[in-house]
């Protein structure tokens, strides 16, 4: 590092604290971080079997609707009450599909960020041990 240390001892002292607290604010963005992709990552599998269920619901609704219809003479209240809710169905899954694309396309912003954080997480924690080392070894040679 080619920036001067202090040379009182407190100042020294003040500086080495700093640095750690750095260290564990950086540390404690980086757990957060993962515990935001975590939870992102169980509403997107959440997300994808809500998916899945109201698909196979629109299956089965399709398959009501089919069979209402040739029975019309017979059930055409309820071949209109399934049309209705085949409606509402393919809606509810149209819905469901793009908060699952949502989810899966913020899941990796996340874990990109996550890993930008954990990469530069990891630089700073270089340039800090080598800053303490400088800080002690400026103690020690001062006291």
């Amino acid at each position: 590092m080619a920036a001067t240390l202090p040379s009182s001892p407190s100042e020294l002292k003040h500086l080495e604290k700093q640095i750690l607290k750095e260290a564990k604010v950086e540390a404690s963005q980086v757990k957060h971080t993962f515990k935001d992709v975590d939870a992102t990552e169980k509403a997107a599998a959440k997300a994808q079997k809500s998916a899945n269920k109201a698909e196979k619901q629109t299956e089965k609704l399709g398959k009501q609707e089919a069979a209402a219809a040739k029975a019309l003479n017979k059930a055409t209240h309820h071949h209109d009450s399934v049309l209705t809710d085949l409606s509402s169905s393919e809606r509810d899954l149209k819905l469901k599909h793009q908060q699952d694309v949502k989810l899966q396309s913020d899941l990796e912003a996340k874990k990109a960020q996550a890993e930008a954080l954990l990469h530069t997480q990891k630089v700073h924690d270089g340039a800090r041990e080598e800053k303490l080392r400088e800080v002690r070894e400026a103690v020690a040679a001062a006291t």
